[in-house]
């Protein structure tokens, strides 16, 4: 049975079955062929909405002050100041398209793209810093390549591929879903209805042995509340939750209106 905490969360059995919040790794992956790397098209792929927004602004704050990759930085990567000031320009325009004005919208996917190819800049000098150490990697608030392949003791699952946030069909509910994770004894799903870029904004809303179908109930209408989901691994037990072991890696962060 699914472990209840602190929201009435109702769960039925996972079907069968692919910008992540990535904690440090308790041990380094192993590639096939080649050390760890980024996964930099994920980049592009994102939309133009909110969700780029807390990609962008998440991968930011994770370099700032990082020891691993200190200051000044070389000229072929941007400086963070630069970072943050095409950030700022980004959020500004998109918040202004909110009105679908032709014009701001237009506005807007000039200024994300600029903010996309200075970010799109940063993973040549990440991976020369880190030569392959996932890691260093993971501090980087960037994704990883999804073709890792992880040593048999490493203990740490992948984010659960699929993962998707809907309007439950009563008012004040969000449905999630994803895929079954291969090693995972339970799900743990946060919420965040501040800024998803700042860690302390998010808090545990509950422990499940189910991963799809997940009903949160309870919510105010009208909110906005971002979500995010990673499993525990077998025999972890809701100890494992937050501290490492056997935890894995966060899905994207998604967001929705509670209607």
């Amino acid at each position: 049975m699914p472990v209840y905490h602190p929201w009435k969360i109702l769960s039925c059995p996972c079907k069968p079955s692919g910008f992540s919040l990535l904690r440090p790794l308790t041990q380094p992956q192993k590639w096939r062929n080649k050390p760890c790397s980024l996964n930099s098209s994920s980049l592009s792929t994102a939309s133009a909405g909110p969700d780029f927004l807390a990609k962008a602004g998440f991968i930011i704050a994770s370099l700032t002050g990082n020891s691993n990759f200190p200051e000044p930085w070389p000229t072929q990567a941007p400086a963070l100041a630069q970072l943050n000031e095409a950030l700022n320009a980004y959020r500004d325009a998109y918040h202004v398209s909110l009105t679908w004005d032709t014009l701001k919208v237009a506005q807007r996917d000039i200024v994300r793209q600029a903010l996309l190819d200075l970010l799109k800049r940063l993973p040549s000098y990440l991976e020369l810093v880190a030569q392959g150490d996932a890691r260093i990697l993971a501090t980087t608030g960037c994704d990883l390549r999804h073709d890792v392949v992880r040593g048999a003791n490493s203990g740490l699952l992948d984010a659960p591929a699929d993962f998707r946030v809907v309007q439950g069909k009563q008012s004040g509910t969000i449905d999630i879903h994803a895929a079954k994770l291969p090693g995972a004894g339970s799900y743990e799903v946060h919420s965040a209805q501040g800024d998803p870029n700042v860690e302390a904004n998010w808090k545990q809303i509950a422990l499940s042995t189910a991963c799809s179908h997940v009903l949160v109930e309870g919510l105010t209408p009208g909110q906005t509340y971002w979500l995010r989901l990673r499993g525990i691994g077998i025999g972890s037990g809701s100890a494992g939750a937050g501290t490492g072991a056997g935890a894995g890696l966060w899905t994207d962060p998604a967001s929705l209106i509670v209607v």
